[in-house]
């Protein structure tokens, strides 16, 4: 089956368990990159909101067609999803809190983006330019155990009566309290429970491994934190690194000693992309240069 048939398929399946109480359709989502999903969204009767399900309608279109799961088996399960999402208390707390600003506040935080590959979404969310990247500004909470963010688009701007600079400054202070660290990487992927097997010995770990993983605590867009230039002024002691975005919830630090090979780090981070960072995901296809001497972050050629 192709994927529009697949789609009316689910939507009719969902508009018979809805029922007359409430509309079902799709619509489109930009994510990161400039990545469009269908969405589905379930607009309640009665004046009761919706259920915007941000979960792609083709990932199920990939379980059906590769035989793991049929249509009826597809429908229940995002009918299952849409009514979870409904529920959840995280849900109706956030969205009560985004429309203020005292509220809000506390939970607002600078993000990552490539320019080139988020012009669409640039147009319409605060933005602050960064070299290549671009700063945009998210209200960040927890739905169940997951981390989710709702970019601020330059309408909430108004809503709050508040400026660009107020709201880059809320969110910078909010970063510097974000539990940010630099840590050996070689630990950090022990600890982190990425050996299936064979753990090696923490007292052995990172004796011979030089890089630094840079992320917050909740390991969600923390790749800014090359934002909070005092940290990483402090970690680097005026020396010189290589900046790896691993993706746009990391960084990786590599000493650079007097800058040279930055050609291969670049084409490591492109290859590193391409293999094993989905695309929403992706930062940057090359590495930075920081300066320990001019405390500067610079482009790699």
């Amino acid at each position: 089956m192709k994927y529009e048939a697949f789609k009316k398929s689910v939507l009719k399946g969902l508009q018979k368990i809805y029922g007359g109480y409430a509309t079902v359709k799709t619509e489109k989502i930009l994510k990161n990159n400039g990545k469009h999903y269908d969405g589905i969204v379930v607009e309640m009767a009665g004046g009761k909101g919706s259920i915007d399900l941000l979960i792609p309608l083709e990932w199920f279109y990939r379980l059906y067609n590769g035989g793991n799961a049929d249509m009826g088996g597809c429908i229940r399960i995002i009918a299952k999803v849409c009514e979870e999402h409904r529920e959840t208390d995280g849900v109706r707390e956030l969205l009560q809190k985004m429309t203020c600003w005292e509220q809000i506040k506390g939970d607002i935080y600078p993000v990552l983006l490539a320019t080139k590959e988020n012009r669409e979404m640039l147009e319409r969310v605060v933005s602050k330019p960064v070299l290549d990247m671009s700063v945009v500004y998210i209200v960040r909470g927890e739905i169940g155990r997951r981390c989710v963010g709702i970019k601020i688009d330059r309408r909430m701007l108004e809503i709050y009566g508040i400026s660009a600079e107020r709201l880059h400054k809320q969110a910078m202070a909010n970063l510097i309290a974000d539990g940010y660290q630099f840590r050996d990487i070689y630990r950090f992927v022990v600890e982190q429970g990425y050996f299936e097997s064979d753990k090696p010995n923490l007292e052995d770990a990172g004796k011979s491994e030089k890089a630094y993983i840079l992320t917050n605590t909740a390991k969600f867009y923390g790749a800014a934190g090359i934002l909070d230039r005092k940290l990483v002024r402090e970690f680097a002691g005026g020396k010189n690194f290589f900046i790896l975005p691993s993706s746009v919830n990391e960084t990786i630090f590599v000493p650079a000693g007097d800058g040279s090979g930055m050609e291969i780090y670049s084409g490591m981070v492109k290859m590193v992309n391409e293999m094993d960072v989905d695309e929403e995901e992706r930062l940057t296809d090359h590495a930075y240069f920081y300066d320990g001497t001019a405390d500067e972050i610079r482009m790699c050629a």
